[in-house]
């Protein structure tokens, strides 16, 4: 990739090292803009005890979570396809502005309401953060570059994962909560300043553009609709309830009236194209699956540890490391072994076999495991995550053309958002209901529901205060929940392996040409 003169002369090699830097450059503005996004999904659960204490509104405190998420979901696929029909770069500094103006107006919030309004601003902005990213890198790289950066997205995911709750604590406890959202201003700046400087792209041929805004109203709704239902049902309302099957029915029949909308429009927000497409298909299962995956050792790891074995919560964090670390090595390994072979395909099939194998390893594990070794174990279910977020990304971007590459990048970051979504509704309410039932057996109906309601938190304190007969009751019973959690892993973790074992293998092509100015 070097830079030529106007005569046809090959450039002085320091126009190709300045080339490499200014390339460098933008790629760090566009990870620190993703960074960012991904940070603020964890960065606030720490500070909500100090919201609540100036703000108030303790009965609408999830809402500071939810919106944020409802927002990205409703947003990343209008943003994928918005770079589509604009200029991409353009697109994305729009979505990095918008959230830093979400992240101001949430630090200057004066009530819970306003928060809760301002946190929705936010999510839209962050919505445009990732999926934009992966937009731009993957028409500005070939794919053994684009895994390179697929690589470091999967280490700042795992940063943010565990250090963004850490992080809140610090910047609550140094000066306000409300600087848990300024301090994404100046490195939101820099994320912008980086970007107009570093990115390059060729311009944009002129055309009449055409917005779907029948497909955005639909897919906003659909995805809203699914997300609520997977955010309350089994917890703040039951499966059964009104509320619920009305959310899902609108859920459904929003979704269903999109597929028809898309087949008739002339720019569908979620061209049915890319779906006639074999790898990218399949890309989307892995997608989803990976979502789903990531919720067990993030959601009920901790659950077990807290409960079953009375580890304090920011103890319990720290237990999630070595799986971090197998996710980052296997991600750094295998973007080394694709720039050098230029074959993924085995990649995303030894992903689906590990994560099988780390959730399989979740059943043997009892309420006197090891801690420690409880912790080591997660290594297989961290490589098979890193295999599997990595390659989606690349399985995806070598699938469609570039005309369609932000829609794909859209539909990439909605699928890994509906499986987490789903994922803790479905874990969840296996889990819940096996605690539940193992409960009534060993210690009857009426101190098992006592026990239920009033032990959804950690236990680390109260445990030790219970009668050693309903301690070992209520330690076996997490330990049961966390079983049926595997075991639905373990399903998982089949359909991922089955996934990718039908994936193709495709040329990853040569360099891109060297990328204009506009």
């Amino acid at each position: 990739m070097s830079d030529t003169t106007a005569g046809g002369q090959a450039a002085p090699p320091v126009s190709a090292a300045g080339h490499k830097r200014r390339l460098r450059l933008g790629i760090g503005g566009l990870l620190l803009g993703m960074f960012l996004g991904m940070m603020d999904n964890f960065i606030v659960s720490t500070a909500l005890p100090k919201i609540v204490e100036d703000l108030g509104g303790l009965t609408s405190l999830a809402w500071v979570i939810t919106a944020y998420s409802l927002a990205i979901a409703a947003s990343t696929q209008i943003w994928g396809k918005l770079s589509d029909l604009y200029d991409r770069k353009v697109i994305y500094l729009l979505s990095v502005v918008l959230f830093l103006a979400g992240s101001m107006l949430c630090g200057l919030a004066q009530d819970m309401a306003q928060l809760i309004v301002f946190r929705a601003v936010q999510g839209c902005g962050a919505g445009g953060l990732v999926v934009g990213a992966l937009s731009i890198t993957s028409v500005m790289l070939t794919p053994q570059e684009s895994a390179k950066v697929g690589s470091w997205t999967g280490v700042l995911m795992g940063v943010s994962l565990v250090g963004g709750p850490l992080a809140g604590g610090l910047v609550t406890d140094a000066w306000s909560w409300h600087w848990i959202f300024y301090v994404n201003v100046p490195f939101g700046i820099l994320c912008v300043l980086a970007t107009l400087a570093g990115v390059r792209l060729p311009a944009a041929p002129k055309k009449r553009v055409r917005i779907d805004y029948l497909g955005m109203l639909l897919l906003t709704a659909g995805v809203v609709c699914l997300t609520l239902v997977t955010t309350w049902a089994g917890s703040s309302y039951s499966w059964g309830s009104t509320r619920i099957i009305a959310l899902s029915a609108a859920g459904v029949v929003a979704l269903a009236a999109l597929v028809w909308v898309q087949r008739r429009v002339a720019e569908p927000i979620l061209p049915p194209r890319l779906f006639r497409h074999h790898n990218f298909t399949l890309a989307q299962i892995l997608g989803f699956v990976f979502g789903a995956a990531m919720v067990v050792p993030v959601t009920f790891l901790p659950l077990y540890v807290q409960n079953a074995r009375g580890i304090g919560s920011s103890s319990s964090g720290l237990l999630l490391l070595p799986m971090m670390a197998g996710m980052v090595l296997v991600m750094r390994r295998g973007s080394a072994w694709i720039r050098r072979t230029g074959r993924f395909r085995i990649l995303p099939i030894i992903g689906g076999a590990a994560l099988t194998v780390g959730m399989g390893l979740l059943l043997f594990f009892g309420p006197q495991t090891d801690t420690l070794l409880g912790s080591l174990c997660m290594v297989p279910l961290g490589v098979g995550l890193g295999c599997l977020i990595q390659n989606t990304v690349l399985i995806t971007r070598t699938a469609v053309e570039p005309r369609d590459m932000g829609a794909a990048m859209g539909v990439g970051s909605l699928t890994r958002t509906l499986g987490t979504g789903m994922g803790v509704a479905l874990f969840g309410a296996l889990y819940a209901g096996r605690l539940s039932g193992s409960l009534t057996e060993q210690i009857g109906a009426r101190d098992a529901s006592f026990l239920v309601s009033s032990g959804s938190g950690d236990q680390a304190q109260s445990l030790g205060q219970m009668p050693s007969r309903v301690r070992e009751a209520w330690a076996g019973a997490v330990t049961d929940g966390l079983h049926v959690v595997a075991i639905a892993g373990v399903a998982a973790g089949l359909v991922a392996l089955v996934s990718a074992v039908l994936v193709r293998e495709v040329p990853l092509g040569p360099p891109p040409t060297p990328p204009g100015n506009s």
